[in-house]
């Protein structure tokens, strides 16, 4: 039982499924799931095999500045940023920044794969794509829309993307401040898609078919009026037809 325990706060510290820790020991994955249910007992050197693995994957996925990566895989650090501003390189972007430009950190395992891939190959490499998304000139106009479609307030925003406070996104409607293209792409994201800034409200109704067809119905009844609150959406009028008579009490 000791055995068993030790294999799962293993993988539990590397935050890995069955499949994904059986598949870094190398071990069948109906064999891995035998240990960590208890059912079998677990081999001694695959212990210590797993010990090792974990230990080699918490330090290959640990976050580590670009300077220290440099250092450690001897890469002139603007080989590194110029490898994450082109997407080359996959990093995370924390919301912090440092003279205006958000702080990046990369793991080992992701400085690997760059070296192997892309690191002095002047031909064939891997297609650059921005890792950030700019941030637009009208960015206070989208916040507004965005947070009425969503029907946010400030506040609520401001924690679905990770922001301070309230004021953050009341300095960025009132364009004191200009937000980050990391809170820009979680603005983007909450959004579902890029926030287009030629969306209008009769636009998202749907086709101009659709808006001319909508003023030749009229009114509704004045029984689905009063029931609104019973439905969901009063049924409009079509031309010609007559509204049914109340019933008598």
């Amino acid at each position: 039982m000791l055995a068993v325990s030790t294999l799962r706060k293993l993988r539990g510290t590397a935050e890995l499924s069955q499949q994904q820790f059986a598949s870094l020991i190398d071990v069948p994955l109906n064999t891995f799931r035998m240990w960590d249910s208890g059912l079998r007992p677990t081999p001694p050197h695959l212990l210590e095999r797993a010990t090792i693995a974990a230990l080699q994957h918490a330090r290959d996925t640990e976050l580590v500045s670009l300077d220290n990566l440099a250092r450690e895989f001897r890469v002139h650090q603007r080989t590194l940023r110029a490898a994450a501003r082109t997407g080359r390189l996959q990093v995370t972007f924390s919301s912090r920044s440092a003279f205006g430009r958000p702080i990046r950190l990369a793991t080992r395992a992701a400085a690997r794969a760059f070296v192997r891939k892309d690191y002095r190959r002047y031909g064939g490499q891997s297609p650059a794509v921005a890792p950030l998304p700019s941030v637009p000139d009208d960015y206070d106009e989208r916040l507004k829309r965005l947070r009425r479609r969503l029907r946010l307030t400030q506040h609520d925003l401001a924690r679905r993307i990770g922001a301070a406070n309230k004021a953050v996104v009341y300095q960025w409607e009132s364009r004191k401040r200009t937000p980050s293209p990391v809170f820009w792409k979680r603005v983007e994201a909450l959004g579902g898609a890029r926030l287009d800034s030629r969306r209008t409200p009769i636009a998202s109704m749907g086709s101009a078919a659709d808006v001319s067809d909508s003023r030749d119905l009229k009114a509704p009844c004045p029984e689905a009026v009063s029931e609104r609150f019973a439905r969901p959406m009063a049924r409009p009028r079509a031309p010609g037809e007559e509204c049914p008579r109340r019933a008598q009490l």
